[in-house]
């Protein structure tokens, strides 16, 4: 049985993103359950919602992105944490991914890669 992604939260310092991110989820049949603004509020609103996906951004003041998906997948391991950032770097990309990330989205970010990832995230592994 394949996961099926219904609800989301979206953590982003810029309000702009987290609005474009919000009609772009909800176009595609998600349910917005919250949306944060720092890494701190990242790892209450997971917490909180238990969200099918979080999109969270790295660049974020109190606690940054990297930091709280380390935190996220301490408390639950199987979370799908999507990264949305502007670091393009190898480096950024491998410490995400080593950290447990489900997808890099990278900014500026088209609406054909987000619904990507989600038709991919959705997409029940085979054996």
């Amino acid at each position: 049985m394949g996961l099926t992604i219904k609800t989301s939260v979206i953590v982003d310092d810029d309000p702009h993103i987290t609005e474009l991110f919000s009609e772009i989820l909800g176009i595609h049949g998600l349910k917005i359950l919250d949306v944060g603004h720092d890494g701190l509020q990242a790892i209450e609103l997971y917490v909180k919602h238990k969200p099918d996906i979080l999109f969270l951004d790295v660049e974020m003041p109190k606690l940054n992105g990297i930091e709280a998906l380390k935190e996220i997948m301490k408390i639950d391991p199987t979370a799908n944490v999507v990264i949305v950032t502007g670091n393009t770097s190898s480096d950024c990309e491998k410490i995400l991914e080593e950290n447990g990330a489900s997808a890099i989205v990278f900014k500026p970010f088209d609406i054909q890669k987000i619904k990507q990832v989600i038709t991919h995230l959705n997409t029940p592994l085979t054996t």
